[in-house]
């Protein structure tokens, strides 16, 4: 074998070869680098990596993949961060697009180019269920990659620097919510009424809180003219779970005042149950929730959102999520003037920005009479 300038052909590929310190032993020994197809290639790579090794900037190269590397990332790294939904958001992005995509290179030869071909690609396939794929799974996926690979820079040390970082990610059309208006709300909340739930979504449209926060809300929450919201239950592939903390600073928690006509509802929710509790007699398992099925068990998530569905219908409604009773508990505090802290705080957001940029359509409607508010308010002083 003929090696010239640390270039020779073997095999069926070109190699090049330099020789790189053992940072265990302190010796250096040669170390091969092969699979370019050109002369060419093989010569760029020695360059680069001679230039890297001058800097100090030189990783030797490995033959693990980029799939073993966020296999054991996940799962040995930084599990433990994340909770059990997130665990398992993460899992199913690595297993449905990052590894089929990416998964076979080596980690060491990745390049961004691999990065944007995957972006492009997986957007032009159809997801796992067989519908065109959302461009924001794809941003989360690119996300996640991003994350581990500073990882792998920052920890390991076995990137010089986070190739993800040279690609943007893909971009998505921000949301604009189709919430129901005040008098559209009136009407659901008529028609649900006589439902043994009705106060289920009366208390999502007056506090925002999310659907898990309040299948997770017990009768010790109530406090006062409060309810303290700190923790949430999840849906996941194998049941539900419930995580002792929810979205949002303060450790995830946080107190949300209630109005009077809703510390009535709750009262008479609350005398419902009871009502109940002595109805079932034996059969009645206490367990402590605000909302609970007659024998006492929780509500499953599945079953709010399909009875709101329902119930929309049935009142001759548009028909939206019921997340959106949420969006519509933000969108009308913040046209009605309240501070956007102060409606990042009831939402449980950690950040105002995260409100800001969710609501920036309401924002923006702000904006455009601030100068007839400023001058309106002149003209009174004077």
């Amino acid at each position: 074998m003929k090696v010239k300038d640390g270039i020779t052909f073997r095999g069926k590929s070109w190699s090049y070869v330099m020789r790189v310190t053992d940072l265990k032993t302190g010796k250096s020994k040669p170390t091969w680098v092969s699979g370019f197809d050109t002369r060419e290639s093989a010569e760029l790579a020695r360059d680069e990596a001679r230039l890297a090794k001058r800097k100090r900037l030189y990783v030797p190269p490995t033959s693990r993949t980029v799939g073993e590397f966020l296999t054991t990332w996940l799962h040995e790294i930084h599990r433990p961060q994340l909770k059990v939904c997130s665990y398992e958001s993460y899992e199913k992005l690595i297993r449905n697009y990052l590894v089929p995509g990416i998964g076979s290179i080596r980690l060491c030869d990745l390049k961004p180019s691999d990065i944007q071909r995957f972006y492009t690609e997986t957007l032009s396939k159809p997801g796992v269920t067989g519908k065109p794929i959302n461009p924001r799974t794809v941003q989360y996926a690119g996300a996640i990659l991003k994350k581990s690979l500073k990882y792998a820079v920052e920890v390991e040390g076995v990137l010089p620097f986070n190739l993800a970082t040279r690609v943007p990610l893909v971009r998505t059309n921000p949301k604009r919510f189709e919430v129901w208006t005040r008098t559209e709300l009136d009407t659901f909340l008529e028609e649900a009424k006589s439902h043994r739930l009705s106060f289920f979504f009366r208390l999502s449209a007056y506090t925002g809180a999310r659907r898990g926060e309040l299948l997770a809300l017990r009768w010790t929450d109530l406090e006062g003219k409060y309810i303290n919201i700190s923790k949430s239950r999840v849906a996941l592939s194998r049941g539900v779970s419930e995580s002792n903390t929810t979205k949002g600073g303060n450790g995830g928690k946080r107190r949300v005042k209630l109005d009077e006509v809703t510390l009535e509802l709750f009262t008479a929710h609350r005398k419902r149950q009871l009502s109940e509790r002595l109805a079932m007699g034996g059969s009645y398992t206490e367990t402590g929730y605000v909302f609970t099925r007659e024998d006492g068990l929780p509500v499953t998530l599945d079953h709010l959102t399909h009875l709101f569905r329902k119930l929309s219908v049935k009142a001759g409604l548009r028909v939206i999520r019921l997340h959106d009773l949420r969006h519509l508990h933000a969108t009308e505090l913040l046209r009605l003037g309240e501070p956007l802290h102060v409606v990042a705080n009831r939402l449980g957001h950690k950040d105002a920005m995260v409100t800001a940029t969710i609501y920036a359509h309401v924002t923006d409607e702000q904006a455009e009479s601030a100068s007839d508010t400023f001058a309106k308010g002149v003209r009174l002083a004077n």
